[in-house]
């Protein structure tokens, strides 16, 4: 039994082991009304219903950690966003949960030239070492899930040359290469029994939607080797509005990442969906 909390944050792709009882974690640029059936009222229409639920704010996560989840080892690969959400699993989380994270620092999975006109060095970069680096996280952590996510900065232009050409994801040629990407760090991710869950990108932009295409497209390619997403968009927005203030508190801080509040539901929210056996939010 782990009797204190212990937190190192090492390099890029190097795992940060997170104990969960500390709480801490660059993100790219970027009224419910309730009818009661009675005999003599009609029923109400169903365009009235529709109304209601387009109404509804998004729920941000879930407000309590199921006691259920407890003595379980996850392994968080990914951007910004995914090691913010990881910060917040290790916080809230029993003192017997432990959360590896492994970033993928100031890059996602598609291995570009430069992002935003920065050069990310092609050759001895970090952003390279994941081929490397996750079999080794995997047989050495055996993880019992996995949360896998770059869909909020693989959405932003990059370059796969020397050119200073930066494209988005809605061109054909970085879907292409974020799927063959995607695919190969799947590859790796789910070889062992530990399940693998990918969290898409907030619905707020043309580009963001084309990703979480993307990642609803590799999601049901992967369904036979244990891989499921988890809706995050869903989480944070209705009817492609996605509300920065929910309740009186931020839902995003001043990087544009999950503030403490929405992080740390969205935490909750993670860890019921992989391991309590019911949950309100969102899997596909």
């Amino acid at each position: 039994m782990v009797t204190r909390s212990v937190r190192r944050e090492l390099a890029l792709l190097t795992p940060v082991l997170l104990w969960a009882a500390s709480g801490c974690a660059t993100t790219p640029p970027s009224s419910t009304q309730q009818v009661e059936a009675s005999p003599s009222a009609p029923a109400p229409a169903p365009a009235a219903t529709e109304r209601t639920q387009e109404s509804a704010p998004p729920s941000v996560g879930e407000a309590a950690l199921s006691p259920t989840v407890r003595g379980k080892t996850v392994l968080v690969v990914g951007d910004s966003w995914a090691g913010s959400l990881g910060a917040g699993m290790s916080k809230i989380a029993a003192p017997d949960n432990v959360v590896i994270t492994a970033k993928l620092g100031g890059c996602g999975i598609i291995m570009p030239y430069s992002v935003a006109g920065r050069v990310t060095k092609e050759t001895n970069t970090p952003c390279l070492e994941w081929r490397t680096k996750l079999p080794q996280y995997m047989e050495r952590y055996k993880p019992d899930a996995v949360l896998f996510g770059t869909a909020a900065w693989d959405a932003i232009p990059q370059a796969f040359n020397a050119s200073g050409v930066e494209l988005s994801i809605e061109h054909p040629r970085v879907r292409a290469r974020f799927e063959t990407h995607a695919g190969r760090a799947l590859d790796i991710l789910a070889r062992g029994n530990a399940p693998v869950y990918l969290i898409n990108a907030r619905d707020d932009s043309p580009a963001h939607r084309v990703m979480n295409d993307e990642v609803q497209k590799i999601s049901n390619k992967y369904k036979s080797e244990g891989v499921r997403l988890l809706d995050l968009k869903a989480q944070l927005c209705v009817n492609k509005s996605c509300p920065r203030v929910l309740r009186g508190k931020k839902v995003y801080d001043a990087s544009d990442r999950p503030a403490p509040w929405s992080r740390d539901r969205l935490a909750k929210w993670i860890l019921n969906s992989m391991f309590a056996e019911k949950t309100t939010g969102h899997l596909l």
